[in-house]
């Protein structure tokens, strides 16, 4: 017996989230992958959103956020998507990198946080 919760998945041999004790990780990505990438972001942050809520917790309480951009020279739009997500609070604002990677099969963002509950 484990105390590790597996939470929402969409992809077959992985889930989109897990916790332990009080803490949660969770990937966040689109799932449609013909959209463009602020439609994908949007989507992204949304999912990140609904795992959080399965785990207990909210955006409110993120330690840390990576964003995996597939390519780099869309930062400056989804910092505009990220801003508006994760609100004007400062209280609330964790600490976030940004990198460029080759993505997959159109995927065109993917959003790691870490949370508390």
């Amino acid at each position: 017996m484990t105390d590790i919760e597996r939470l929402t998945g969409f992809v077959p041999t992985r889930r989109l989230g897990s916790a332990y004790k009080d803490l949660v990780w969770v990937t966040g990505m689109s799932d449609d992958l013909s959209l463009p990438t602020e439609e994908q972001a949007v989507r992204a942050f949304a999912l990140v959103d609904r795992i959080l809520a399965e785990a207990g917790t909210d955006r409110t309480r993120i330690i840390s956020a990576t964003v995996i951009l597939h390519d780099i020279e869309d930062k400056p739009l989804v910092d505009r998507i990220w801003a508006e997500w994760i609100g004007e609070d400062p209280a609330h604002w964790p600490d976030r990198s940004c990198h460029g990677v080759t993505l997959h099969a159109g995927n065109r963002i993917e959003v790691r946080v870490v949370a508390a509950r």
